[in-house]
């Protein structure tokens, strides 16, 4: 996320009539099009956010930065998402906490990474298990789209958490422990070796 005028590169959130919304990834020398019209990115870059900016056929739209909770909703999707409300009850029930240690399991399309990710800040570390090559490219492809970059305290990490784990951590070095899959059950032994004394693992169980 950033601040100032719109530029190049910069993900924007249309909001147009009816209320529809489009995000849209600007680029110079392009257009954004509907059944209705067209509308230039050039019209778009060097306009501060919030501005108002019409298509050929006069159409008005309303132009934002996207929320990180707008845009989980709309990211492509290998597995099913955490919607917004659930990462918020996963993040305050662990009490995840910038410059934490974390790990997670299973990264699935990467909707609570990013959550995790804004939560611990550049401080902070997160290691995500997925046992799906092709889930894994596509959180990874998410989270660079809305960070513009993988971050450098993310890896993602192939195979199951509960073989993988003790290669990744170190005994009581991990302050977190998400566990977003089938049985997280049978995690408990290696997360509760991984964890510092006196910290949390928050659990869900898929259907």
């Amino acid at each position: 996320m950033s601040r100032g005028p719109f530029a190049a590169g910069d993900r924007v959130q249309l909001t147009g009539p009816r209320a529809r919304l489009h995000t849209i990834t600007l680029e110079a020398g392009k257009q954004f099009h509907t059944h209705r019209g067209a509308l230039d990115h050039d019209a778009i870059i060097g306009e501060p956010e919030g501005s108002v900016v019409t298509a050929s056929n006069g159409d008005r739209y309303l132009a934002l930065r996207p929320l990180l909770a707008d845009f989980v909703m709309s990211m492509p999707r290998g597995a099913a998402i955490v919607y917004p409300k659930d990462a918020a009850q996963i993040l305050a029930q662990a009490d995840v906490f910038p410059g934490a240690v974390v790990v997670e399991a299973g990264v699935g399309s990467g909707a609570l990474s990013l959550w995790l990710l804004r939560a611990i800040g550049p401080e902070g570390r997160l290691v995500s298990f997925e046992r799906r090559e092709e889930f894994a490219d596509v959180a990874r492809g998410n989270v660079a789209a809305f960070t513009g970059s993988v971050p450098p305290n993310w890896s993602v990490e192939l195979g199951d958490l509960a073989e993988r784990l003790p290669d990744v951590a170190t005994p009581a070095s991990v302050d977190r422990v998400v566990l977003d899959m089938l049985a997280p059950w049978e995690c408990l032994d290696v997360v509760t070796e991984a964890l510092a004394p006196g910290e949390c693992c928050s659990a869900t169980s898929r259907p």
